[in-house]
């Protein structure tokens, strides 16, 4: 055999032209797997979550038909609450900026209602005309307040909070003072009673709340978190941090706003002593109970609080001091509120030991 004969055998038998290309191809066939899979996930986790909501919404709109006037009353106010927390969860949970002026806004809200209906506005124009309004008056507290942190952020926006529910009150003819003012009721056509309020509350919030949740699982939402993480140092990503915490300043007022206008409604009755401190206090619970930063924490820590408001109506003025004992315990207990809690029970001792008993 001659020296050319076997160099050729040699080569051929050392590099095997086709082992590269296979190795490519199989590498880029278990990505394509595994990002079809991680997507097929998603959607199914999607439907998941839109079967639950439409399940959910469907036994909302029966409360009226199978239960009485009370409990439906009940029901209606969980959901009130429920989109107040949405608002002041997006700007604690999602913003991290404890600001507490989130009741003088609600309150904002529900005069504003009371007040354009009493001067011939169509309720339904006066709840984006308050939201409006509310967001303004957000974004002039916070345009001063955002550049402090903490507990200087808190005091300062818990003064001004005060402040606009004393304004509420002096501006008695206009208001009613601190004797209150009524609340003209608005009627669904064909439905009379409190199902025509409730009705309107249910529609109300489950916009509120596919719009919010919308907005917070995109950029949006993942640009307020690294603001909340990582502070001035977003500022390195092309992101303007102060302005964004202005921003969810404002959003936060209108949604408390449109949470007010709901609130009137439903009291039929408004005075400013439902707007001080013993308002301020449940709605903290609410966020914190919930689950601050999750996105049904709100409807979760509205419904725990209004069956706490139920227990707790007999104490008085003691209520402040029972919801912040109870928040102490739960902050304690689960950090991440009711909505964690599941995630809690799965990743301790026991959940490990079930997981191996099956």
């Amino acid at each position: 055999m001659s020296e050319t004969t076997r160099e050729t055998e040699t080569t051929e038998t050392a590099v095997p032209p086709a082992a590269p290309v296979v190795g490519t191809a199989a590498i880029g066939a278990g990505i394509s797997a595994n990002a079809g899979a991680s997507s097929a996930a998603q959607r199914g986790s999607a439907l998941r979550k839109g079967i639950v909501a439409v399940a959910a919404l469907v036994l909302l709109f029966a409360v009226p038909f199978v239960a009485n006037a009370y409990l439906v009353f009940v029901v209606g106010l969980t959901l009130v609450y429920a989109v107040s927390t949405l608002g002041f969860n997006l700007l604690v949970g999602w913003s991290g900026q404890i600001g507490l002026a989130h009741a003088a806004m609600f309150a904002v809200g529900a005069y504003g209602s009371a007040v354009g209906i009493a001067h011939g506005i169509p309720f339904i124009v006066t709840i984006p005309l308050a939201g409006i309004g509310a967001a303004l008056l957000a974004v002039v507290i916070g345009a001063p307040a955002i550049r402090l942190r903490g507990f200087f952020l808190a005091i300062a926006t818990l003064a001004l909070g005060m402040a606009i529910v004393e304004l509420i009150t002096f501006a008695a003819p206009i208001t009613g003072g601190g004797a209150g003012m009524s609340v003209e009721v608005f009627t669904l056509p064909g439905i009379t009673g409190s199902a025509s309020t409730y009705f309107v509350i249910l529609v109300v919030a489950a916009i509120m709340f596919f719009l919010v949740r919308r907005a917070l699982i995109g950029r949006f939402g993942r640009t307020l978190q690294a603001v909340r993480d990582l502070g001035q140092l977003s500022g390195s990503l092309g992101v303007s941090p102060l302005r964004y915490r202005l921003v969810a300043f404002g959003l936060s007022g209108f949604i408390a706003a449109v949470a007010g206008t709901l609130y009137a409604q439903l009291q039929t009755f408004i005075f400013p002593a439902m707007f001080q401190m013993n308002l301020l206090v449940p709605m903290l619970v609410m966020v914190f109970v919930g689950g601050a930063g999750s996105l049904w924490g709100p409807l979760v820590g509205a419904a725990f609080a209004v069956v706490l408001i139920e227990l707790f109506q007999d104490l008085g003025d003691q209520q402040a001091i029972a919801y912040g004992v109870l928040l102490m315990v739960v902050i304690a207990v689960l950090p991440g509120g009711l909505t964690s809690l599941w995630r809690t029970v799965r990743d301790s001792r026991l959940g490990a030991r079930l997981r191996r008993a099956r």
